[in-house]
């Protein structure tokens, strides 16, 4: 079992949605949930209703994301969430050089809409450009980590799957948290989930266990960067 921490997110979207109380209730669920995620090792952080890339989840789970953001928070670099910026990043190594007409190749852009981009991320110092122009990104701006979206429902298990592909766009998978329904509804989630690989879990415990999975690569880094708008600047992760 891991340990689980449940940090309340400093940025929002709206301020805070109206939820049915009987909704909030399976909220209670999500430390059993997240102490028996897949995963790499270490502490599971738990932010409620974060806002993401696409949607605002019930909760993201991230397993084996605390000393990432650690050193994220330490490289004294702010929060990149554009669509732009986090394809550019995604795009480069900390480790290997890679000249602008190579990286401009690589994404498909011109120069001349790759330049402003590769400025700012310059600048901001999540890239750094060489003397023969070439650009490294920061070790930190590499996530890692695993990363589940939950949303939980008292019936309605069909909305929860559609959300949860949405989700599933830039976190590794998505859980479906359901409430007291009987066994045929029960199998009809099960059912649902299955299709995706992904998670059911009810009071009884899991019924599907969510598989691991990819996303592309700039969705997944800028989910990562979302987390660290979320709640990055928080003491001792």
């Amino acid at each position: 079992m891991r340990n689980v921490r449940i940090i309340a997110p400093v940025s929002s979207r709206g301020g805070r949605r109206f939820e049915p109380v009987d909704e909030l209730a399976l909220h209670d669920l999500i430390d059993a949930l997240a102490s028996s995620l897949p995963g790499p090792r270490g502490d599971v952080l738990v932010v409620p209703e974060m806002p993401s890339p696409l949607g605002l989840p019930d909760f993201v789970a991230v397993v084996g994301g605390t000393e990432w953001l650690a050193r994220r928070s330490a490289a004294g670099i702010g929060p990149v969430l554009s669509d732009i910026d986090c394809a550019v990043l995604a795009a480069t190594s900390p480790a290997r050089p890679l000249r602008i007409d190579t990286l401009s190749r690589r994404l498909g852009w011109s120069k001349r809409e790759l330049e402003p981009a590769v400025g700012r991320l310059v600048r901001s110092g999540a890239l750094t450009l060489s003397s023969g122009g070439a650009v490294t990104v920061h070790p930190a701006l590499k996530p890692i980590g695993t990363v589940f979206a939950v949303e939980a429902k008292i019936k309605d298990w069909r909305r929860a799957v559609l959300q949860g592909r949405t989700y599933r766009t830039w976190a590794n998978n998505y859980i479906v948290v359901l409430g007291d329904v009987g066994p045929t509804a029960v199998d009809r989630a099960r059912e649902g989930v299955a299709e995706d690989a992904a998670g059911l879990f009810t009071r009884a415990g899991w019924v599907v266990r969510p598989a691991v999975r990819d996303p592309a690569a700039t969705r997944r880094l800028q989910g990562f960067e979302h987390l660290f708008a979320a709640i990055g600047s928080q003491p001792s992760f």
